[in-house]
């Protein structure tokens, strides 16, 4: 990741030319934009020399068909094109996610099925699930709930091979050393 990049996150949503710096970002700034940004509880923003080239926001304007009771949505995430794969959408996304928790919400994030980078990320983490997928639109949307706690199994206990005793009529099993 750039080391001259700086994450900012603010609790109110943004108005007037902080608004209309955010829409620079965003290739879709109708009336459900606006809306999102008016319900902002948490704006993560990332500069780079001092340029606006990422942002995401925490709402709670969801009109998407969760299972979960008070939803709060990470939403509005975007990255300059040319800051893209520097894990800047993960660090992003860490950070709404605390500020979601902290507020005492169910995270959960909707993607557009036609976006397979966002999608893939979700689909990899420990921390979310997918809840269902649903159209709006002609378009199929995934909306993905964070685990209250990460699903990463145990890591297994290792225990050398030349500490393991061979058993009668049975083949030892060696479990390689780290």
């Amino acid at each position: 990741m750039c080391t001259s990049l700086s994450f900012a996150v603010a609790s109110s949503s943004p108005a007037g030319l902080a608004r209309e710096e955010l829409a620079s970002l965003y290739p879709h700034t109708g009336e459900r934009w606006h809306q999102k940004m008016d319900r902002c509880l948490c704006l993560v923003t990332v500069r780079h020399e001092g340029r606006l080239i990422a942002a995401g926001i925490v709402h709670d304007s969801v009109l998407a068909p969760t299972e979960s009771m008070d939803a709060l949505e990470l939403g509005c995430m975007a990255v300059h094109p040319a800051f893209r794969k520097l894990g800047i959408r993960e660090r992003v996304t860490a950070l709404r996610l605390e500020r979601a928790r902290a507020l005492g919400g169910i995270p959960i994030t909707v993607i557009d099925a036609a976006n397979p980078a966002s999608w893939a990320f979700y689909e990899r983490s420990d921390a979310w699930e997918r809840e269902r997928a649903f159209e709006q639109d002609e378009t199929t949307k995934f909306i993905y709930r964070a685990l209250r706690e990460p699903r990463r199994a145990p890591a297994p206990i290792l225990v050398p091979a030349s500490t393991i005793a061979p058993q009668p009529d049975s083949q030892a099993l060696a479990v390689p050393a780290l």
